[in-house]
């Protein structure tokens, strides 16, 4: 019931420029992708997920919307749209508390709804000791947007030895430039 958000390893602030709105449809073909994917060899959060930790790329050219598409990704992901949705107050407040009550119940099952942690990479000294630490409280997606790629490289070498472990499935969404518009498994 304690565990909460690692803010040391992730941040949370989108992209500079991000603006919610809606997806144009090579977004929406790349979002079918990224859910198959995210939930692929999740497990069920009963036991340790068979596939602890995966990595994509998501690539297209500058301007085509790679890191509005991943935010919207990630607030669908981890429930915002869902808060956002409710009035303030107590119905917020009711929501969250039963978040809290689902994580904390041993032996159950994960929906494929339950909230995931998402957040982004930072590569900063800081942010790479709280991965060598890293232990996910529950199914994370961590987006690496604009990361040099020494840094992304640092971050890899920090999560590496840390991926058995996970009893809760990790994935890596690392925002890259490319000609079109692709994804897939790195």
């Amino acid at each position: 019931m304690i565990a909460r958000f690692d803010r040391a390893a992730l941040h949370v602030t989108p992209p500079a420029g991000y603006r919610p709105g809606p997806l144009r449809a090579e977004q929406l073909s790349a979002w079918q992708w990224l859910e198959a994917w995210c939930f692929e060899g999740a497990g069920d959060g009963r036991r340790p997920p068979p596939l602890p930790f995966g990595m994509a790329v998501l690539a297209g050219p500058p301007g085509s919307g790679r890191s509005h598409l991943a935010e919207a990704w990630s607030r669908h992901l981890d429930g915002d749209e869902r808060l956002q949705a409710l009035p303030a107050g107590w119905p917020r407040l009711r929501l969250r508390l039963a978040v809290k009550l689902a994580d904390s119940l041993p032996g159950r099952r994960r929906r494929r709804n339950d909230p995931w942690d998402c957040g982004y990479l930072s590569g900063s000294a800081a942010a790479l000791q709280a991965l060598r630490r890293f232990q996910p409280r529950r199914a994370t997606l961590m987006v690496a947007d604009g990361l040099p790629a020494p840094a992304l490289a640092a971050c890899l070498a920090a999560l590496a030895p840390r991926q058995a472990g996970f009893r809760q499935p990790v994935r890596l969404l690392v925002i890259a430039a490319g000609a079109a518009w692709s994804v897939r498994r790195a």
